[in-house]
């Protein structure tokens, strides 16, 4: 009995994790991704300022905020959430890494394509709030791992046999 309120604690305690992690994620990726569509402009020409060709800024013009809304879209569904959090985690790996390259000095100038809040930070700032939500995702990730298999056998009583518990999802 008492491992059994022990368990339901900790998968509560997992499940208010997760869903803070998701909100917290929706923070970061609506307001970018409307900045984005807002203020394309904006967007397009920092953009095009950037040190790659401008064949693949206008490739990232149209792509980057489809690809942040579809983020957006499959965190706020249930069904769709892991593929959210894998596109998130993609996308900050690209961005982090870009910054990461940046910071170790690749490029003499480079001008800041972001908007929002993250417009108004030092490259180093930058780097650290993009490794926050790298980390962010990840964890989302590991926790949907883990509430996802705590549902495995949740149909378990004391005495039975688990091998006819097994939900397949």
């Amino acid at each position: 009995m008492e491992t059994t309120i022990t368990y339901q604690d900790q998968r509560k305690k997992k499940q208010i994790a997760f869903n803070i992690v998701i909100a917290l994620l929706l923070l970061l990726w609506v307001p970018v991704s409307i900045d984005k569509i807002v203020d394309f402009a904006s967007f397009k020409d920092g953009i095009l300022k950037q040190p790659f060709s401008n064949d693949l800024g206008y490739v990232l013009i149209y792509t980057l905020p489809a690809f942040e809304l579809l983020i957006v879209f499959s965190l706020v569904s249930e069904k769709f959430r892991k593929i959210g959090l894998i596109l998130s985690t993609l996308l900050m790996v690209v961005f982090t890494g870009y910054i990461g390259v940046a910071l170790l000095g690749a490029w003499e100038k480079l001008p800041c394509g972001c908007g929002s809040v993250i417009s108004g930070m030092t490259w180093i700032q930058h780097f650290f709030f993009n490794l926050f939500f790298l980390v962010l995702s990840i964890s989302g990730l590991y926790l949907w791992y883990k509430l996802r298999g705590s549902d495995m056998g949740s149909g378990i009583t004391e005495g039975e046999s688990a091998k006819r518990h097994i939900k397949y999802l």
